[in-house]
């Protein structure tokens, strides 16, 4: 028995090895493409199919619409999705890749007589694949690839399917998913011929069917061609699978219905879906919609209004209750009561609620209102606070970040106006009058902080700006710059600007310090034998808002100051004017302000930029008040760049060349520098400093000179390169640039830092020894206890000096040093003996090691040091001066 069993063993293993050897793919018969087949069908095909099924439910699963936005046709179609289904999409391909590598079958078929083939046998001859299973291999793995969002690669598979697929489904389903690929690129127009030329027969699948209805919905969708989406999505609804599909497909149907303007329609639809049990989410987001698509004058909103009401004091909407506000919103704006609208948008924007995009919904719908009004002062804040809680994949994102930055361009500048006619009017008041103004102002404030009140800084509806503010400032540099540089003429008068800003200054070291008029004039007024005392309690009480002098410091009280105010708001109106004009746009508003800056500043610079500006304004509307403009600046100022704009036509032209001379000197200084040949740079450089000493590309010609200077000679000589661009070019690209690389100077070499701070502290300061002294400790670390350090100084006071009535005053400096003043001397003697006396090491702790400077300061170096900011550069002077 055992014998017959092994010889049945035997025969078994010779009988498989024979069907194998007859089924190789090395050999084309029925049988071996029955069993390659099969074996691919029901094995590799398989488990390739269920990873890419798995990948699917992953993105059904993982993926969030917001229903209260225009629905994707395709989940896919947000780029997040990717990443949800990217490892099983792999697998997906590995295994179709591994059945299309070990089950093609390619060899030629062989009859008995191939001279009397059929047409058949003859087609399925000339075939390049006999395994039906590659043809599905490769449409997998396009679609893997596509559901990756590797556009390029699944593009050459589908194009592959559709030219050598022997299965015309299979064409199909490529030319479908190719026409996808196309709507998710951009590319409509190829999208739209490949569809539009398949023939999608009766007898097509529902899948197929569904497939293509859907791809030409996402298709109009996707160019905003609303009205003929609905059709072809229509019709995929009443075919397409799964009822999640179902109602997706139905309440984007809906949305679409309400684009178009037809409310009852949507309403009708929106209702299909609640019938349609979906989950919570969607039902609410429909009932919510129907409101929104209510029409207020042929139905009855008090229903409506009912009906949102009971949803808010629904506990399960607890977390949709910022939804239901703006709805409610909405229907009150309908109703033309804007007040109880806007009311209802606020307090949607500050429900407690994770959906930040309805908070920007809600801010956004605050600042169009206010945009329409036009109210920019407001609409400005909102749209800020839109930007910061939208997401940037929000429809038209860019456009609303765009108009946000543009309405920033123009509040910054009604601010500056507004600003400096406040303090002017507070200026012109009686003292009196002026005193009770203030007084009032810091009883409300103490009174506000005692109820617990924030300023109105810290209004939720500013939440944006506060939190933007860093983000947005380069994005407000970078769209400054392309304004500025995108328009020519301003181009051409850059210098212009900078007289403007700075005014005609005289070319010293410390010139560009903001600080040093105000210095000057401090010095030149000030009473030498004004106490110590005062000094440090000035210093004090100017920031603290609940202090007179907090509110006194900022008032032009002078005539001088009132000219500087004026100024100030001049250059704000010209600008304001321009962003009305080239940004907003609202050339109403550009002609107000400036006939506004013409009226009140009628001797100002600035009048024939102002003339030319409203000639261009009114060029095309109003063409008669437009020439008036223009003859005004001919006539009164011929002589100026913009009125030879006018008048000579070519003399702009000529502008234009010098510019693109320029910039072509540039290229060359450029070129020479990256080349090496540093002493071309330089000379490159130097000709174009003394041919176009104006244009603005000036610093960048200094930059080169400063690099190449640094690369042929030392480091002090390179740093003087540098300080000349800071001084000839602030608040330029190019100066920040040279900033920094002097920082990094300084730290190298700091004897180099030494060296210009003792030259720039002697010129700003003043050694005296007759004048008032007060003792300074510098605690260089800002997060150091000034509490501690206080009370440590105060304590030693107490120890060392009994009968002395010595003040001890600490404050923090702009958030970057502790400065606690000591006062209370009678003469400069008695300080130099405290300051010799007062050791930091022994009295005040210090266990985080921070460093600490000290110094005596007489009471106009105090307000210098004050405005400088550094007291590492004033110690330098004390020692210099007054040690040695």
């Amino acid at each position: 028995m055992a014998s017959n069993k092994t010889s049945y063993k035997y025969l078994a293993l010779l009988g498989l090895s024979m069907v194998l050897t007859n089924c190789s793919v090395e050999k084309n018969t029925g049988s071996s493409r029955f069993y390659q087949s099969m074996t691919a069908r029901y094995n590799i095909y398989f488990n390739g199919n269920e990873s890419f099924k798995a990948g699917l439910v992953k993105i059904s699963r993982g993926y969030q619409d917001d229903y209260a936005e225009l629905l994707r046709v395709f989940e896919y179609s947000d780029p997040s999705t990717a990443s949800l289904c990217s490892s099983d999409m792999e697998r997906a391909i590995q295994k179709a890749s591994k059945l299309i590598s070990l089950k093609s079958i390619t060899a030629k078929p062989k009859f008995k007589d191939s001279h009397e083939l059929s047409e058949k046998d003859k087609k399925f001859v000339e075939r390049k694949e006999y395994n039906e299973w590659v043809d599905d291999s490769y449409l997998l793995i396009g679609k893997a690839r596509f559901y990756k969002h590797e556009y390029k690669s699944a593009t050459s598979i589908f194009n592959y399917c559709i030219t050598d697929a022997n299965d015309s489904l299979i064409k199909t389903e490529a030319i479908i998913w190719l026409a996808r690929i196309y709507n998710e690129t951009g590319n409509y127009s190829e999208s739209y011929r490949l569809i539009s030329g398949l023939d999608i027969i009766t007898e097509s699948s529902k899948s197929l069917k569904s497939m293509y209805y859907t791809t030409i919905a996402d298709l109009f969708i996707k160019q905003k061609r609303y009205s003929e989406a609905i059709d072809p999505l229509r019709k995929a609804i009443v075919i397409v699978s799964g009822k999640r599909a179902r109602y997706r497909l139905t309440y984007l149907l809906a949305q679409l219905y309400e684009k178009t303007g037809d409310g009852p329609g949507a309403m009708s639809l929106y209702r299909n879906v609640i019938n349609m049990n979906p989950p919570y989410e969607v039902e609410f987001n429909a009932r919510i919609n129907i409101a929104g698509v209510f029409d207020v004058n042929s139905g009855n909103p008090k229903e409506i209004r009912r009906e949102l009401e009971k949803m808010l004091n629904d506990s399960k909407n607890k977390e949709y209750q910022d939804q239901i506000y703006y709805a409610l919103g909405n229907i009150s704006m309908k109703e033309g009561k804007e007040s109880e609208a806007l009311g209802y948008f606020r307090k949607s924007a500050i429900a407690k609620s994770q959906n930040q995009n309805q908070k920007g919904r809600s801010y956004l719908a605050l600042g169009s209102y206010y945009f329409k009004k036009p109210d920019y002062m407001k609409a400005g804040t909102y749209y800020d606070s839109a930007i910061f809680f939208l997401d940037q994949k929000y429809p038209d994102y860019l456009a609303i970040k765009i108009k946000s930055q543009n309405l920033n361009a123009l509040v910054s500048q009604l601010k500056i106006i507004q600003r400096e006619d406040s303090l002017q009017k507070v200026a012109r008041m009686t003292e009196p009058e002026r005193n009770a103004l203030i007084a009032s102002i810091i009883a409300k404030k103490v009174k506000d902080l005692s109820e617990g009140k924030t300023s109105a800084n810290s209004d939720r509806y500013n939440l944006g700006q506060y939190y933007e503010n860093e983000r947005r400032y380069q994005g407000n540099i970078d769209q400054e710059g392309k304004w500025y540089f995108y328009n020519q003429t301003a181009l051409t008068f850059g210098r212009t600007e900078f007289h403007k800003r700075w005014g005609d200054r005289k070319l010293e070291d410390n010139w560009r310090r903001s600080n040093k008029t105000r210095v000057n004039n401090v010095q030149a007024s000030n009473n030498p034998n004004e106490p110590a005392q005062r000094v440090s309690d000035t210093l004090a009480a100017e920031t603290d808002y609940k202090k007179p002098q907090f509110y006194l410091k900022n008032l032009p009280l002078k005539d001088s100051l009132i000219t500087i105010s004026n100024d100030k708001i001049a250059v704000a109106m010209l600008n304001a004017g321009k962003v009305y004009a080239e940004r907003i746009p609202d050339p109403v508003k550009a002609n107000e302000t400036f006939e506004s800056l013409i009226n009140r500043f009628p001797s100002s610079e600035l009048i024939p930029e102002t003339l030319y500006n409203m000639y261009n304004i009114n060029k095309e509307g109003n063409n008669a008040k437009s020439e008036t403009y223009r003859q005004r600046l001919l006539q009164k100022y011929p002589d100026n760049e913009f009125a030879r704009i006018l008048s000579d036509p070519a003399y702009y032209e000529k502008k234009m060349t010098e510019l693109k001379q320029a910039e072509k000197t540039y290229e060359d200084a450029y070129n020479a520098y990256t080349g090496e040949k540093f002493d071309d740079a330089i000379s490159i450089s130097n000709d174009a400093l003394i041919k176009y000493p104006q244009n603005q590309l000036a610093p960048k010609f200094l930059l080169i000179r400063a690099y190449s200077v640094g690369k042929t000679t030392d480091e002090r000589t390179f740093k003087q390169e540098l300080n000349n661009l800071i001084k000839l070019w602030p608040e330029t690209a190019e100066s920040k640039k040279a900033a920094e690389v002097i920082g990094y100077l300084n730290q190298k070499m700091p004897e180099l830092k030494v060296e210009e701070d003792k030259k720039v502290a002697a010129e700003i300061y003043t050694a005296d020894t007759t004048a008032n002294h007060v003792f300074v400790l510098i605690i260089t670390d800002p997060s150091f206890n000034l509490n501690q350090a206080s009370f440590d100084v105060i304590s030693y006071n107490i120890d060392n000096f009994t009968n002395k009535n010595y003040k001890t005053v600490g404050t923090l400096v702009d958030n970057k040093f502790i400065q606690i003043i000591v006062s209370g001397f009678h003469d400069f003697a008695q300080a130099f003996d405290y300051y010799n006396a007062f050791k930091t090491e022994k009295s005040v702790r210090n266990p985080t090691g921070a460093k600490m400077m000290t110094f005596l300061i007489n009471d106009n170096n105090l307000k210098v040091l004050k405005n400088d900011k550094d007291p590492g550069r004033y110690q330098l002077f004390f020692k210099d001066k007054y040690l040695k």
